[in-house]
């Protein structure tokens, strides 16, 4: 009876965690989103598929996915891109990059297979979900986006750095029109005054 009593209150206790989780990561996307976009009148365009977590991983660490350390001169890491020393360290990255990498789920331009963005997951009103096929349809055949120029915006889910101390998201942003190969780059946030806040941007390390 004791043992399924325990049992009960581990899973109420999943129950109540990972809602505040999801609620957590998403205060922090539309608080990036609400820096992003200045004029709310207009409507933004959100592509449907999420960016995936492998490719959030590639950033951060300029393309590593593997235990390999990085080549190194006189001692030092050679690294010009994503997220620097001293806020990346190897082991927490290994810990990051081991529990969110997901091979399975990694579609077509970076962007994952199963998981997608709904208008529901964003305070911004205006919101216009177009899926990324759809895009490049109308992209190779020089058709508008959208009826007037606007932001096209890709988005990751926020996975954690270093026991939750850090988030940790990918985003591509560009003007509907014309319309260019996004330029990726991910951010690390962290909480100040129970607010997310970016305090570290890594650029895209490889060129279209």
């Amino acid at each position: 009876m004791k043992k399924k009593f325990l049992i009960l209150l581990f899973i109420l206790g999943l129950n109540t965690v990972y809602p505040q989780s999801k609620n957590d990561k998403y205060d922090a996307i539309n608080g990036h989103l609400s820096e992003l976009v200045k004029d709310t009148t207009k409507t933004v365009m959100i592509i449907k598929e999420k960016i995936s977590a492998n490719q959030i991983l590639k950033l951060f660490a300029e393309g590593k996915l593997s235990d390999a350390p990085f080549n190194r001169k006189n001692g030092t890491q050679i690294r010009e891109a994503g997220i620097l020393e001293p806020l990346y360290d190897e082991n927490d990255f290994q810990k990051m990059r081991k529990k969110y990498q997901d091979d399975k789920n990694e579609g077509r331009y970076g962007f994952s297979k199963n998981t997608n963005w709904e208008a529901s997951d964003f305070k911004l009103k205006n919101i216009y979900i177009e899926p990324h096929d759809t895009i490049m349809f109308k992209k190779e055949r020089a058709l508008p986006l959208y009826k007037y120029e606007t932001l096209l915006i890709a988005l990751s889910d926020p996975i954690y750095y270093k026991n939750r101390d850090y988030l940790v998201m990918a985003i591509a942003i560009q003007k509907s029109n014309p319309l260019y190969s996004p330029k990726y780059y991910v951010i690390v946030m962290k909480k100040t005054n129970k607010k997310w806040q970016e305090i570290q941007r890594g650029e895209q390390y490889w060129f279209d």
